[in-house]
This record gives structure tokens, C-alpha cells and sequence, in this order.
């Protein structure tokens, strides 16, 4: 079939095979435990609160991180914008626009790599029964882009992004009909990840940046505000922006074809 879309974010190298090491970058949480929590605000809608649930409990799985749910905010102003709090996520759903992308996910780093906040957008445009037949509009599609985008948001890029190849049953692997879940080599890359502690934590008000790079962020903006594109490879492609005090934050997104 022609895939007209693929679930964002886009990965940075294109591969056939297996990804030995699918971090995205080193980019990770800071954190002064073994184990940590992170609190996900959830400002979704109740037609993905069953997905969204499953896809923190499936990723709490991890000897490294337990998703904890805040309830959010569901106004519609909210889930447009989609600004998550210092030291949290934030996930909502929207109808985004026919505008290329399935689902996105965004972080925003500190001068050394440490993950301040982050954000999932997951699209009704598409996730719809009116867009192709509902062809997105399955509880598969749902599950499987609501994983992959919290794996993102936790430092995870993708296993693989071949449709055509052999199944590697992750959410973090490109295939159609989409796997829901992590698998093990998942954990086993958070483990690597997080095998190290910091000196504070992403969510105590405590600077991790080096002196000078500052810590006070904007928000991170969304669609035309991604930033600077850091390049294209098929159809993944990254953008960058920094605000005022140093703070980079990053989108990554995958278009659909032709886009």
C-alpha cells in the first residue's frame, strides 16, 4: 500500500535493520534515584484515556521510570497549544489540521542534554472514521502511536523504520498493522540510559544546565514555530529551536509522502 503516514518523531538515520542502539541522542530526564517518577499530564480526551493509560502502565514496566497520571486541563485552547510544566509531560489530542502528521512528540533540553519538559500531540484529523474509511480509526493505530510517542518523550527513537520488513514487535518500530507495545529491547535500552544518576532532578527547580546556558525556558512552540529544520532524510525530518535563555527544544516529525 502507499503509507501515507508514519507516526512521528521522525528518526535521524534510516535503516533497514534493527537499530543496536536506538536512543535519541543522550538526551534523558535527570534524576538522583535508581528509579524515578515521572508525572505525564494528561489532557486528553476520554476517546483516548484507555490508550493513554495502557501506554503509561506499559512503559511504568521499566526498572527505571513509573509514568505517574496528573489529571489536565481538556479545554480546547490547552490541548491546542499543549505546553507541558517544568519537569512534566503533557499529552493531548486535537484536530491538528490535514497537515502531514499522525502524532508528534517534543522535549525541550538544557545545556547538557538533560530533558526539562516534553510534550505528545496526537491528531484527530486523522485518527478519524471520516479520513480514508477510519483506516487510522482503530484501537491498534491508537495504542501503537500513543507508546511511541511517550517512548520519545523518554529518550527512545526508533527500532527500525522499514514497513516492509520483518516485524520487530515493538511501538517503536515502524509496521502496518502497528505492534501496541514495547518489547524487551526497549527496557533494555532504558536501562542504558538510565544506568546513571545526576546530580539533581529534571523536576526540582534545579538548574542542570552549565553556568551561563540558563534554565528559565519559553514554552516550546508548535507547528510553524518548530524552528529551524536540521534536515531531511526521506521523509523524517528534525527542527531545532533555541529561545532567549538557551533552552533548545526539539520536534521531530515525519511527513507524509509527497509532503
Amino acid at each position: 500500500m502507499n503509507y501515507r503516514l508514519v507516526v512521528a518523531l521522525g528518526a535521524l538515520i534510516f535503516s533497514g535493520n534493527c537499530l543496536a542502539d536506538h536512543s535519541w541522542s543522550t538526551y534523558h530526564w535527570a534524576r538522583t534515584t535508581l528509579s524515578f517518577d515521572l508525572t505525564v499530564v494528561n489532557s486528553t480526551t476520554s476517546d483516548w484515556t484507555p490508550y493513554v493509560s495502557d501506554a503509561m502502565n506499559d512503559w511504568s514496566m521499566s526498572t527505571k521510570l513509573n509514568m505517574v497520571e496528573e489529571e489536565g486541563d481538556k479545554s480546547a485552547n490547552i490541548r491546542r497549544r499543549c505546553r507541558a510544566p517544568k519537569g512534566k509531560l503533557r499529552i493531548c489530542n486535537d484536530t491538528y489540521g490535514n497537515n502531514g502528521w499522525l502524532g508528534i512528540a517534543g522535549i525541550s533540553i538544557d545545556g547538557s542534554g538533560h530533558i526539562t519538559k516534553g510534550y505528545t500531540k496526537l491528531n484527530d484529523t486523522y485518527f478519524s472514521p471520516s479520513y480514508e474509511d477510519g483506516y487510522y480509526y482503530t484501537p491498534a493505530w491508537k495504542q501503537s502511536v500513543a507508546c511511541q510517542e511517550l517512548g520519545h518523550n523518554i529518550g527512545l527513537d526508533h527500532q527500525d523504520e522499514n514497513f516492509h520488513n520483518q516485524s520487530l514487535f515493538s511501538c517503536m518500530d515502524y509496521q502496518d498493522p502497528p505492534f501496541e507495545f514495547p518489547n524487551d529491547h526497549d527496557f533494555e535500552q532504558l536501562e542504558s540510559i538510565y544506568e546513571h544518576l545526576d546530580s539533581s532532578d529534571s523536576d526540582d527547580g534545579t538548574c542542570n544546565a552549565p553556568p551561563g546556558k540558563g534554565c528559565n525556558k519559553a514554552g516550546a512552540k508548535n507547528n510553524n514555530g518548530w524552528g529551524k529544520s536540521m534536515g531531511r532524510r526521506g521523509n523524517a525530518e528534525v527542527f531545532i529551536r533555541t529561545d532567549q535563555q538557551g533552552i533548545r527544544h526539539l520536534t521531530h516529525v515525519t511527513w507524509i509522502n509527497g509532503h
